[in-house]
């Protein structure tokens, strides 16, 4: 089917799922009447008799310039581009007369997903097995994720540290991560790596790439000489299920049945379930969005009702980030129905907040957000096209790693545009040089068997990359014969294997008497993100929003310290030229110590010298 501006209905700027679904009687509504069951919707998504629903879709569409792509916000997506510019998106019940409706050239390339994707199987095994693959040869759960890590924890106490991130979930879940490294449990100033995966739901693959890479760290240490220094030198974190709540959702949703799920909190009955094995495919987190109309979905109701759609519910956690939060014009969506509904504030959610405390509390040097999918490496910036202030480093890394997995290497802004997302935060905010993998071909979660070992084993070798040579200070690098591609796209950004990425605090902390003494040093900086500027400005009313860096470490008790930091400035105000200070305080073990202000740029060592504390 392919639908052109000749044929589809009149465009109607500004139409959005809710209004849709008035229109169209889309979805049903829950039933706030006590003792009253709800029953789905008749039309579009009735049509096939109670319970049945409009099968998900993939359609390519092309919107090339940008309003037309604005007039694409809220759909859901799912980071496939083809060489004409064109897009792919994901079209729930209701979203093809919405789609229509935009004006904008189309063609339904897979009518039912599910069914394309349970036809699916596995195919012939071309890699040899890799570190940490599941021995059912499916994906883990989140109960395998969370017994895999205490397993390691166990198995490995003095590289492997199991850490709870402070916010609980919607669903009152604990969201669980792991820290590797020779002497795990000091407080160190080794830089950091750091990786997560499943901010949307659907996306299994994602979760699988950080923890194989902690099953390889630990059970290759003493095999690889390249993974050795890496254990030595850095500090790796890693949050495999950032949205644990809609990953378990999404993970233990029956394939093809509709109706309660076991072990699943959720907030609707069985007759307000998406059915066909839909649950699977969500996006978003758990919260409840509330919804404007009655049962039929014919009108504006008087009070607002839980939204009924799983498709529909929750926020997009990877649009709540502080970072350019708020855009309406084609980075994020105000509208909770939509798939990339940003929330009604900057770190709104659970898991964003959870994300931004782990970067805040530490150095990450660099970093990767994992997805799925379109096999894209996307790094700064999704607003716009100018070049971020380090886009040497960003780019260099990135095309090089690119040789490795053979992913298509570009600004994100190049896929579309983005706004409120991690790694635009991670840079744009505390300066982590990181990037955004996009893994799994053409599919959310296809078969684990033929997708998730020959994935790890092409993105291996790049995740190495980008922990030596965006962690390791030069001189501790081990000897990594690079591919004569990764070295070209390199040495094009002056890239070298004794250029330091990031930035480096040295000295040692002494008594009045010259002694070498155990301190602590803080590096503070309160600091306002920038919100998204344009239009109306944003729509909280306001241009920033406050944040706080809080990180330390803890010497020996020979006082020597070697600290692995990012950039003081921001890279917005690096590329106006400005400068923004570190608050640097060392405290002696009876409480005394100094504290100064450092502005501390990329790729420089800061020497302080001996300090006096007492």
């Amino acid at each position: 089917m392919t639908q052109t501006p000749d044929t589809a209905a009149a465009p109607a700027p500004g139409l959005s799922r809710r209004s849709l679904f008035r229109s169209a009687g889309a979805v049903a509504a829950v039933g706030a009447v006590a003792g009253g069951v709800p029953a789905l919707a008749a039309g579009p998504l009735g049509s096939g008799g109670p319970g049945s629903v409009e099968p998900l879709k993939l359609a390519r569409v092309w919107a090339v310039t940008r309003a037309q792509q604005k007039s694409l916000v809220g759909f859901d997506d799912t980071h496939n581009v083809f060489e004409d510019g064109s897009i792919e998106v994901l079209l729930w019940p209701g979203d093809l007369a919405r789609l229509k409706a935009t004006g904008l050239r189309f063609e339904i390339t897979v009518p039912d997903l599910i069914a394309r994707d349970r036809g699916l199987s596995a195919g012939v095994r071309t890699v040899a097995v890799q570190p940490g693959e599941t021995s059912t040869g499916d994906y883990r759960t989140l109960a395998d994720y969370e017994a895999d890590m205490r397993a390691l924890a166990k198995k490995h106490p003095t590289k492997a540290k199991l850490i709870e991130l402070p916010h609980k979930t919607l669903e009152g879940r604990t969201v669980y991560g792991l820290e590797i490294c020779t002497n795990v449990n000091s407080y160190d100033g080794r830089p950091v790596f750091y990786q997560d995966g499943c901010h949307h739901a659907r996306e299994w693959p994602a979760s699988e790439v950080p923890i194989m890479w902690a099953f390889d760290l630990l059970e290759n240490y003493s095999k690889d000489k390249r993974i050795k220094a890496i254990v030595d030198n850095v500090r790796s974190i890693i949050v495999p299920v950032v949205n644990v709540d809609g990953y378990n959702y999404s993970r233990s949703f029956p394939p093809v049945e509709t109706g309660e799920v076991a072990g699943v909190t959720n907030p609707l009955p069985p007759e307000a379930l998406v059915g066909g094995g839909q649950g699977r495919y969500i996006r978003k987190n758990r919260r409840p969005v509330m919804s404007t109309h009655v049962s039929e979905g014919l009108g504006v109701a008087e009070n607002r009702k839980p939204v009924q759609s799983d498709g529909y519910l929750g926020v997009d956690p990877n649009r709540n980030y502080a970072y350019k939060w708020g855009d309406d014009v084609a980075g994020s969506s105000p509208t909770n129905y939509d798939a990339t509904y940003r929330g009604t504030d900057p770190f709104s959610e659970q898991e964003s907040k959870n994300v931004a405390h782990v970067l805040k509390t530490c150095h990450a040097t660099a970093m990767i957000t994992h997805h799925t999918s379109g096999d894209l490496l996307l790094w700064a910036w999704g607003d716009t096209r100018d070049d971020a202030p380090d886009n040497d480093v960003l780019e260099g890394l990135g095309r090089a790693m690119a040789v490795y997995n053979g992913y298509r290497p570009q600004k994100s802004i190049d896929l579309y545009v983005t706004t409120g997302t991690t790694s635009d935060y991670a840079y744009g905010a505390l300066g982590s040089i990181g990037y955004t993998f996009e893994h799994a071909g053409s599919s959310f979660h296809p078969p684990y068997a033929d997708t998730v070992p020959a994935m790890y084993e092409k993105n291996r070798v790049a995740l190495m990359l980008l922990a030596i040579y965006g962690c390791i200070a030069p001189e501790r690098r081990p000897a990594f014969p690079l591919e004569p591609d990764a070295a070209i796209e390199l040495r094009d950004m002056k890239i070298t294997s004794k250029k330091l990425n990031h930035s480096i605090i040295t000295g040692r902390a002494v008594d009045r008497r010259g002694r070498g003494v155990k301190a602590t040093l803080t590096i503070t900086k309160t600091f306002d993100t920038d919100l998204w500027l344009e239009g109306e400005q944003n729509p909280l009313g306001q241009k920033t929003y406050r944040e706080f860096l809080d990180t330390r470490m803890v010497t020996g008790s020979d006082g020597e310290f070697e600290w692995h930091v990012n950039p003081s400035t921001r890279p917005a105000l690096t590329a106006a030229r400005k400068t923004e200070a570190y608050v640097l305080a060392i405290t002696g073990p009876k409480g005394v110590g100094v504290s100064r202000r450092l502005v501390v740029k990329r790729g420089q060592r800061i020497d302080l010298g001996t300090v006096v504390v007492d």
